[in-house]
């Protein structure tokens, strides 16, 4: 799971200001995102940072001390819905248009994913979530994963920045982003490719999109 992925340091004192709260506000490679995680009636920090993007996709590096150096720190997540570990098989290009079609987001729109283990998203009803001094319009979605048990997870998406803010986990936990920095003021290359394992192929692959 991707909460299992990162628990580090919340650190409030990035160096990348905030976006003004009456505009969307920007990400690209170089923000953080931090989160709160709260479970068992515990609550833990961490943050995500992304160090890639092309088209519909987004690499993340999971940043704590527990990383182990490895792909396994990476996953990728496409057009703000679905998500998979940089360890881990890539969906065909049929797939990953067909997530990328789910936009704009409409209630009751589904996409199917057979790859890997397989999963199945459902947009659900549009909802707002509060985020760096706003409330953001945002829709619903239901994620069921496939594999050895079924697992069923509802999360929130924004609708003017393709990214999950929220997940509510179906052992009952919640990650709720709080905090997102600005890009890095000029781009550059991902130089580590061999550190994100299958995602490497994904910045050299375009998706065609309505």
């Amino acid at each position: 799971m991707r909460a299992a992925l990162a628990v580090g340091a919340f650190i409030l004192g990035s160096g990348a200001a905030n976006a003004a709260p009456d505009l969307a506000f920007p990400i690209g490679q170089g923000s953080e995102i931090f989160w709160t995680s709260a479970y068992d009636g515990g609550s833990d920090n961490f943050y995500e940072r992304l160090v890639a993007e092309q088209d519909d996709v987004q690499i993340f590096q999971s940043v704590s001390e527990w990383a182990a150096g490895d792909e396994s720190d990476y996953f990728v997540l496409f057009s703000g819905i679905y998500y998979t570990g940089c360890d881990g098989e890539m969906p065909t290009a049929e797939e990953r248009a067909a997530v990328a079609n789910m936009w704009p987001l409409t209630p009751g729109s589904s996409v199917e994913i057979k790859t890997g283990d397989g999963a199945k998203f459902e947009i659900g009803e549009p909802t707002d979530f509060y985020l760096m001094g706003r409330s953001r319009p945002a829709h619903k979605v239901t994620g069921t994963y496939y594999g050895e048990e079924e697992t069923t997870e509802e999360f929130v998406v924004l609708n003017d920045v393709k990214l999950t803010v929220a997940i509510a986990w179906e052992e009952g936990g919640r990650d709720s982003a709080t905090l997102v920095t600005k890009p890095d003021a000029v781009a550059s290359t991902f130089a580590n490719t061999d550190l994100i394992g299958t995602c490497a192929d994904l910045l050299n692959t375009e998706t065609d999109q309505n």
